[in-house]
């Protein structure tokens, strides 16, 4: 469990090489993927929206009955992540950052009461993602339900998504487009799901058993606050996004990203509300940093 970074990891607490292992063979995280983690956006030093990728970890983890306490303070992990890419080098670029939790204990798919908790922080260089219009496939691989698994947090067993993003790449695409198991449109392995028709903007609903991403909120936000354009959720089929004049993605690290095509047909990446709505939101990002505190 080292991830992609350029050196060093925070594991427990601590700074740790990269290349020492911190999970042995028996790690229910390994095991059983019994576990939570929130990737996020790091500006030259600044956090966007943190305490809501910290709200989200921990309602992941109260879905698995893990207690929130054993990891660090908010402040505190802020600390962390700064000496983590300060000693990767990374404090004055654009980096992602995964945090991973998961469960100790023994074999088995009962989990031991009141077990510790384990973390990691990763960090690595973003690339740009400017001027990058994915394609995206149907596959037949759906969404899990919520009923079955809460879209409530990111949990680490994400065989549904591997499973999913194989079938796109045998087709050629980028990513998978991902339908309930009734055959509305939910999201992608890694990202809501926007799209303009006519002036008007749509998305699908919760009820689509879609993981409502932070940045997905803060574009319904957005787009609330605008005087002009306004946002239909709702449940919607394949059908409608081939229809559609512009289609986006949307999460933390990509932010806004214009789809170049779905199933053979294509759509305009740079559609003037799809522009706007990129500019807004990357206004809206710099008026919303915050600097990690240094822990020095």
């Amino acid at each position: 469990m080292t991830g992609e970074n350029n050196g060093w990891i925070i594991y427990d607490g601590k700074l740790t090489p990269a290349k020492e292992p911190v999970a042995g063979a028996a790690s229910r995280g390994l095991m059983y993927g019994d576990g939570t983690f929130e990737t996020l956006r790091v500006y030259g030093g600044q956090t966007l929206l943190f305490e809501k990728h910290m709200e989200r970890l921990e309602a992941g983890l109260r879905v698995l009955g893990m207690d929130a306490r054993h990891l660090p303070r908010e402040d505190r992990l802020k600390e962390q992540i700064h000496r983590l890419l300060r000693e990767n080098t990374l404090l004055d670029r654009d980096a992602i950052v995964r945090l991973q939790c998961w469960r100790g204990g023994k074999r088995g798919y009962t989990p031991r009461i009141r077990a510790e908790i384990h973390y990691t922080a990763t960090a690595s260089q973003c690339p740009d993602y400017e001027g990058t219009y994915p394609v995206l496939a149907t596959v037949a691989t759906r969404r899990i339900p919520s009923e079955s698994l809460p879209s409530t947090g990111k949990f680490t067993n994400g065989i549904n998504y591997i499973l999913a993003a194989r079938e796109a790449a045998s087709q050629n695409a980028d990513d998978a487009l991902m339908q309930t198991v009734d055959g509305r449109v939910s999201e992608t392995t890694i990202a809501n799901i926007f799209w303009i028709k006519e002036g008007q903007i749509f998305t699908p609903s919760v009820d689509c058993d879609l993981i409502p991403g932070i940045t997905r909120q803060a574009i319904l936000d957005i787009i609330d606050r605008h005087p002009v354009y306004r946002c239909r959720e709702g449940s919607y089929a394949v059908e409608a996004l081939y229809e559609a004049d512009a289609v986006a993605l949307c999460n933390s690290v990509r932010q806004i990203m214009p789809v170049r095509g779905i199933d053979g047909c294509t759509f305009d990446t740079g559609h003037p509300v799809l522009n706007e709505l990129k500019q807004i939101y990357s206004d809206y990002c710099h008026q919303n940093l915050n600097p990690l505190p240094d822990s020095d």
